[in-house]
């Protein structure tokens, strides 16, 4: 058996990792956000899907089809042997690209191929089977959904600000950083908290399945009992920001995912983070700065990154690592290179349907 997991583009070397952790499987980018790989039993699948923090969503694959027009693709659709379905069903459609026609049509015409005999129900609002249709411009893959929802959506973002941070890009961020428990964790733009949240999360194996069980669409499926491994531990992360609401956001959401206990809240503008933290007493510095928009003119952007990075040199450890999500990384990597950081990668990926770069500096 295969299965696809969906992911951010540009960060899919996360989510590979994360099957190879938590399945023992290799897998392989088929095109940019899609990941392919195998599965020994259905289990396995809601294994991962219960411990990934990377994907977005996941499915069992039945096949994949390369296609011209509707036409075709409902063409090669019919000669499709469906494994068997438990019943009720419903079709859903997923598309990226432009096509002469929609996800209903779509939805429509599969359904009817699938249930040709009229022997199966279909139930719009609480299927035991999804069938999902996930097509990327002209490639179509068509396999079973074992989440049902979107895994980036976590139960904890209730309050959240203009330029909140996707988690799944949170947590990316984190690995790219190479985050360990015993490290001093600082997020100094912690906007509604998303990155200390994830890394209290991630460190102490609070799997993201823990709290979204009931919603996920394997548990109509199959049987599964999941081995939650949490381990409770004194943690050094801490979440700052210039603004009180900010903060505030950061404190609900992290009392929802039941983390508040472990990370350390406070209010400070950037240029006194040399008060709070001692020279070189830092491992970890990942955050979101604020960029350049109509609002927000560059002179102030420019301004904000060099005091982080004035006082990222003086706080974070000899060999310590800072982690930056920008859409203007030549800007970001100007600062870093004058505060006598080093770039030791790039990764590019879309989000918010726009070119991000995060920057892994290591001082």
């Amino acid at each position: 058996m295969e299965a696809i997991a969906i992911c951010i583009q540009g960060l899919e070397e996360i989510t590979k990792l994360e099957i190879k952790e938590i399945i023992k499987q290799k897998s392989e980018t088929i095109i940019p956000s899609r990941i392919k790989f195998k599965i020994k039993e259905e289990k396995d699948l809601a294994n991962f899907i219960y411990n990934t923090r990377s994907s977005i969503k996941v499915y069992k694959l039945i096949t994949v089809l390369d296609f011209i027009d509707l036409e075709d693709l409902i063409k090669k659709v019919n000669i499709i042997k469906f494994p068997k379905i438990k019943s009720p069903f419903i079709v859903r459609c997923e598309r990226i690209g432009e096509h002469p026609f929609n996800s209903l049509d779509i939805e429509k015409e599969v359904g009817n191929i699938i249930n040709k005999d009229n022997k199966l129900k279909v139930d719009l609002k609480n299927p035991t089977t999804i069938i999902l249709v996930d097509i990327i411009n002209n490639k179509c893959f068509l396999g079973i959904d074992y989440t049902g929802i979107k895994l980036s959506k976590r139960n904890y973002r209730i309050k959240l600000i203009p330029n909140s941070l996707n988690s799944c890009t949170a947590y990316s961020m984190l690995r790219i950083a190479e985050v360990k428990e015993k490290d001093t964790i600082l997020d100094p733009i912690c906007k509604s908290g998303e990155i200390p949240i994830e890394a209290a999360l991630y460190i102490q194996k609070i799997a993201n399945g823990l709290k979204l069980s009931d919603q996920l669409a394997f548990t109509k499926l199959i049987k599964f009992k999941p081995k939650n491994k949490v381990k409770n531990k004194k943690l050094n992360i801490y979440a700052i920001d210039s603004s009180q609401n900010n903060l505030k956001c950061t404190e609900i959401n992290s009392k929802i995912a039941n983390v508040n206990k472990n990370i350390k809240f406070s209010r400070y503008e950037l240029e006194w983070l040399d008060t709070k933290f001692e020279k070189n007493s830092v491992d970890k510095i990942i955050t979101f700065p604020p960029y350049q928009t109509n609002n927000l003119p560059k002179q102030e952007v420019e301004k904000t990154y060099k005091e982080l990075f004035y006082q990222s040199e003086f706080i974070l450890k000899n060999n310590g690592i800072m982690t930056v999500l920008t859409p203007f990384p030549e800007i970001i990597e100007k600062y870093a290179v004058m505060h006598n950081f080093k770039k030791e990668i790039e990764y590019k990926i879309n989000y918010m349907h726009q070119n991000f770069s995060i920057l892994k500096f290591r001082k």
